[in-house]
């Protein structure tokens, strides 16, 4: 168990919440405001097309946050809410408070088109977490070590937007799949990490890998 003052819960951080609705789960962004320590925390209220999304007093959330090289995640309840102009919460002071360091982040199987500059041609991102990814292409990508700019899109729920992402990444290996079918063209399999990737984007990469991971249970 993490205790909150390990966090360094800095005001404007970035929140990922988790909504129970019925027997489905939504997932918003939000920023923090503000906390009373072992009181309440006080965060915006997320909108989704431009509207605030409905909640009720006392409604459970999952909130995910980055804290230096760990994902956190904390239980609460939705204790006051403040509608316009404003649209403001109160939720109850966090409790069940985990940290899962970043290093040791799962991966979690998906099927994303991707593209690296300076390569013709697409390959698959397979496999994703929020520090790197696994590539599957028709040719290498460069050598191990090498750095090279990549770019791929996924939707974000609810809305179903598209997320963009483009980064700078390092090849940490490199290997030549076996084929499956005589005379087929070779394949290759690359391991990457990310570089520098901001704030709000590990946080998305981090929803992704939750819906994937979720989408497979």
């Amino acid at each position: 168990m993490t205790a909150f003052k390990d966090i360094n819960l800095q005001v404007g951080a970035r929140l990922q919440i988790t909504l129970q609705h019925s027997s489905k789960q939504a997932i918003y962004y939000t920023e923090l405001i503000g906390y009373v320590d072992g009181e309440y925390l006080i965060i915006k209220t997320p909108m989704e097309n431009g509207l605030s999304v409905q909640m009720q007093v006392d409604d459970p959330l999952i909130l995910r946050i980055l804290s230096g090289v760990d994902v956190v995640t904390m239980a609460c309840r939705v204790k006051t809410i403040f509608r316009g102009p404003h649209y403001y919460m109160h939720l109850t002071f966090p409790t069940d408070i985990k940290s899962i360091a970043l290093r040791g982040a799962i991966r979690a199987k998906v099927n994303l088109p991707v593209q690296v500059n300076g390569v013709d041609g697409a390959g698959v991102i397979t496999d994703i977490s929020v520090t790197g990814a696994g590539i599957v292409a028709n040719q290498a990508l460069g050598e191990p070590n090498q750095e090279v700019s990549i770019s791929f899109e996924f939707p974000i729920k609810p809305t179903k937007q598209n997320a963009h992402i483009d980064t700078g990444v390092t090849i940490r290996s490199i290997q030549q799949m076996p084929s499956k079918k005589k005379d087929a063209p070779p394949r290759f399999a690359h391991g990457i990490s990310f570089h520098d990737i901001d704030l709000t984007t590990q946080v998305m990469l981090l929803n992704l890998v939750y819906e994937s991971m979720n989408r497979l249970n």
